[in-house]
């Protein structure tokens, strides 16, 4: 089963670099555009985790050059202990409600996903780990946390995490899209080893971070080091824990035609006018409006994302994976107003809606061994960059 132990994270000092909104930012792969965060201050930690979407002309040795170049300068500091670190994120989700997703961020033994003690649940593509292969390779350092869920029916777990009423934080913000980050040190002994004790019995589902998963699992292979990932890890019954569809939308399909496309659907679907994804079904959106495919027969699939791939785009578009790989007639948006502007403008053939991603549909297909089509789904909030990372 599972190992997590505490560790001496790596993290900023403030009174050098900066307030902690000025020098963190998100995941380095939902960042369009690095320079909204290198405007900030010339210590953003994405100048270390940007990788090939800084466009530089050697992304990684610089990396390697300002890491070492912050160290010297005492911009970046070594806890001198050991510890679990306590993470909260609150926001707002799509329905106007608010959230706070509570966990603990600490490193977890590597170990290979076919000893099912850590498990994937999506299908990953190589070229993607190559960026971060070459950064962890240079630098030796993982700047950015893997997000993991464990199963805490009873909150057992959370209750280990629960702060005492009186402590102060290490630190607590609010970035500019709204959401406040607040961290915590956990450095006593007796509480890392109960931490630690209560994880010993789980098994890791992987939430984000496959790649970087991936990446440290072949270096411990090739190198020898690290043998842990520094990993994000809360419960999957956290009631912060929110997942958003990610809609497909098609295009560049040589024989598409709306009509064509509605007759073969209708095979397999009920196709109505009108509808909206969360009433658990797909949304068909067509140059001539939006319909609702209902299933004639129960879907096969263990998650609505599998469905729509082994039901619709697969057998009757021809998208499958050798199309995914490469990034072709097929892109992603979460939001539903862009998959449908996109289809009215023409830039796009037609687009496809999915229900609200559930909890219960990853427990399954883990459990099962399966794995979901790339991009199936979107865990929000993203874990930050810059508020702990972790030399090997």
């Amino acid at each position: 089963m599972a190992v997590v132990k505490p560790f001496k994270a790596l993290r900023f000092n403030f009174e050098k670099a900066g307030t902690p909104e000025t020098v963190c930012c998100p995941p380095f792969d939902v960042i369009p555009d690095p320079s909204e965060w290198t405007d900030k201050s010339p210590y953003n930690a994405i100048l270390l985790e940007g990788g090939k979407r800084l466009g530089t002309k050697d992304p990684y040795g610089d990396a390697k050059k300002t890491l070492e170049s912050w160290l010297a300068e005492g911009i970046l500091t070594e806890d001198a202990e050991p510890a679990f670190y306590i993470y909260e994120v609150d926001f707002t989700v799509q329905d106007g409600s608010a959230k706070t997703l509570r966990g603990f961020v600490g490193l977890l033994e590597l170990t290979p996903f076919s000893e099912g003690t850590v498990l994937p649940h999506e299908v990953t593509l190589a070229k993607d780990r190559e960026d971060r292969l070459r950064l962890m390779t240079e630098t030796n350092c993982q700047f950015s946390s893997i997000y993991g869920l464990y199963d805490d029916p009873e909150g057992k777990i959370a209750g280990l995490l629960r702060p005492a009423p009186d402590s102060a934080p290490d630190c607590s913000f609010t970035m500019p899209d709204g959401l406040t980050h607040t961290l915590r040190t956990v450095s006593d002994p007796g509480v890392c080893a109960a931490l630690s004790q209560a994880m010993s019995n789980q098994k890791i589902t992987i939430a984000d971070g496959h790649h970087r998963y991936g990446t440290l699992l072949h270096l411990r292979e090739t190198t020898g080091k690290p043998q842990h990932a520094m990993i994000f890890l809360t419960a999957m019954n956290d009631p912060g824990v929110d997942v958003w569809a990610t809609h497909r939308v098609v295009t560049g399909m040589n024989w598409y035609g709306e009509e064509t496309l509605r007759k073969l659907l209708e095979e397999k679907y009920t196709v109505t006018e009108g509808g909206h994804p969360d009433d658990g079904t797909f949304v068909w959106i067509t140059e001539s409006g939006k319909y609702t495919l209902t299933p004639k027969t129960p879907w096969t699939a263990r998650s609505s994302v599998a469905a729509l791939h082994d039901d619709i785009l697969e057998p009757l578009l021809g998208i499958g994976a050798e199309n995914m790989a490469k990034g072709k007639n097929l892109t992603y948006t979460r939001v539903a107003g862009e998959a449908e502007k996109l289809v009215q403008s023409g830039e796009a053939q037609c687009a496809f809606l999915l229900p609200k991603f559930t909890m219960g549909e990853l427990r399954d297909t883990v459990l099962a061994g399966e794995l979901m089509p790339q991009k199936s789904t979107y865990f929000y909030p993203k874990i930050i960059t810059g508020l702990f990372m972790r030399r090997f």
